[in-house]
């Protein structure tokens, strides 16, 4: 089971812990699995991550990695450090943020803007 951020997770997946919202109310019971519905519902609740049965987060994010051009990838981690330059990439929150930022430079970046222009 693995803790996966919500834009990782897909319909199929199965629950391998509840699912609560921000003041612990409860949407969905582990052992369900998910459907697109359930999806939105914890979008709109404010969910951003959830357990889930036979998947770990280093499996999803080496998978979301190994469908971007390395070319790509490679250019949106060198603007990724140097937006970052003046956090501690070690800490967690900075390290998830860096991670984010280049999944996210390396999936818009076309072969002309390749400084964010």
């Amino acid at each position: 089971m693995g803790l996966l951020n919500l834009e990782d997770v897909q319909p199929g997946m199965v629950l391998a812990g509840d699912v609560t919202d921000d003041r612990g109310r409860l949407l969905l019971r582990r052992g369900n699995a998910l459907t697109e519905k359930h999806l939105r519902i914890f979008k709109t609740w404010g969910v951003t991550q959830i357990d889930i049965e036979g998947v770990e987060r280093e499996e999803i994010e080496a998978l979301a990695l190994a469908q971007l051009d390395p070319v790509r990838l490679e250019e949106a981690q060198t603007v990724a450090k140097e937006l970052f330059r003046h956090a501690e990439p070690t800490h967690p929150a900075v390290a998830e943020l860096l991670r984010l930022c280049t999944l996210r430079l390396a999936s818009a970046r076309t072969g002309a803007d390749t400084h964010g222009h």
